[in-house]
């Protein structure tokens, strides 16, 4: 039982006062009696019967007094040894999140500078750029000899050779009658030069068939052109750049001075219908839909912000074939980039060396339209 700290030392105070005052009384009657009689003392009764108690009593309570600061001693020691196991637990347990903070850094900044994404190869369809170039200007051969084109009408008319001026009219009326505009189908519809109001209206007179592929006024513009539209933009080019001058010259016309003059104005003029005519069949055939696009695509397409901004801006023919045109392709690349909100969030998700490369891909990307510019 604990007792409380004043309380033991009135006790203890107590006590010695009393043991004091029985001692004093007791040595002033020996001394008293030392003059009267010698005696010899055996025993004495108050200190066996008073003090001797006491003393026990005294000791008991100084016994526990010991006790008890023993054991809060003890307390306080273990106490202590618990404290200091739990500093020393969290000054480890700080050093090993130091040690592993350090070693995550270290391997992030590795892996960002010495990493290669997965998704590299749809990072850039650089890799198919000249191919898709070299189809494009193949093709370019082929439409110019009236190949490559699906209308009978249209593939006739270019492919045939010149004709005196009226024949060809008569020609180009006939190929009109698949453009038939609106007006013209107010004026003279139902006939044979305009049966009805066709889907790709002034698609042979109208130069948005080789901007933006022929269709209804007003339509988006289609980067990658379908068979139908191949064949409107021919015959623009063929009303617009490749007139019929006059028939060509036989054997025995050439033989004659008149038809070796004619001759060499005929040449002439096929070398200026020439000029007018690349430009045209040029952009018709980067328009036309280039397999060489077909695989680089496909790997695009598997970013995520790439297949974003595909399925948003994509040509119909494109989106529906998976090959794109020339124009297309150089277009979704840039594209892709600039006018892609997906990219921006790319963008910022990149560092260290990641970075760099994408900075060189753009960069090599601008060099690439600069050159096909340049010549």
């Amino acid at each position: 039982m604990s007792v409380p700290a004043t309380t033991f030392e009135e006790v203890i105070v107590k006590k010695l006062y009393a043991l004091t005052a029985i001692a004093v009384g007791v040595l002033q009657t020996q001394h008293a009696l030392a003059y009267v009689q010698p005696v010899a003392v055996t025993g004495s009764v108050p200190i066996e019967t008073q003090v001797m108690p006491a003393m026990a009593g005294l000791q008991a309570t100084l016994a526990e007094i010991l006790t008890t600061e023993t054991q809060i001693g003890t307390a306080i020691v273990q106490a202590s040894d618990k404290q200091v196991a739990v500093i020393s637990e969290a000054a480890r347990a700080q050093r090993e999140a130091d040690i592993f903070g350090r070693q995550t850094e270290r391997l992030e900044r590795a892996r960002e500078q010495f990493s290669v994404a997965d998704s590299i190869c749809s990072e850039s369809a650089s890799g198919v750029a000249a191919t898709v170039g070299k189809v494009s200007r193949a093709q370019t051969a082929v439409l110019a000899s009236g190949a490559g084109v699906g209308s009978a009408v249209v593939q006739k008319t270019i492919a045939s050779e010149p004709v005196a001026s009226r024949q060809g009219g008569y020609r180009s009326a006939a190929m009109h009658a698949q453009y038939c505009t609106p007006s013209e189908a107010a004026q003279y519809g139902g006939t044979d030069l305009c049966p009805q109001v066709s889907s790709l209206p002034g698609g042979d007179i109208e130069m948005r068939s080789l901007i933006d592929g022929a269709g209804a006024v007003g339509k988006a513009p289609d980067l990658t052109f379908n068979q139908d539209q191949v064949d409107a933009g021919m015959a623009y080019m063929k009303n617009s750049a490749r007139h019929d001058g006059g028939r060509a010259p036989g054997k025995g016309d050439i033989q004659s001075a008149t038809g070796r003059e004619y001759q060499g104005l005929m040449t002439q003029y096929k070398a200026i219908q020439s000029a007018a005519t690349q430009p045209q069949l040029d952009i018709i055939a980067a328009s036309q839909a280039n397999p060489a696009t077909q695989e680089a695509l496909q790997e695009a397409l598997q970013n995520p912000s790439a297949a974003e901004y595909f399925a948003s801006t994509g040509s119909q023919q494109a989106q529906r074939t998976g090959v794109m045109s020339e124009r297309e392709f150089e277009a979704f690349e840039v594209g892709r980039r600039y006018a892609n909100t997906a990219y921006e969030t790319d963008l910022q998700a990149l560092s260290g060396d990641n970075l760099m490369r994408e900075m060189v891909r753009v960069q090599s990307l601008g060099n690439w339209l600069q050159l096909g510019l340049k010549n």
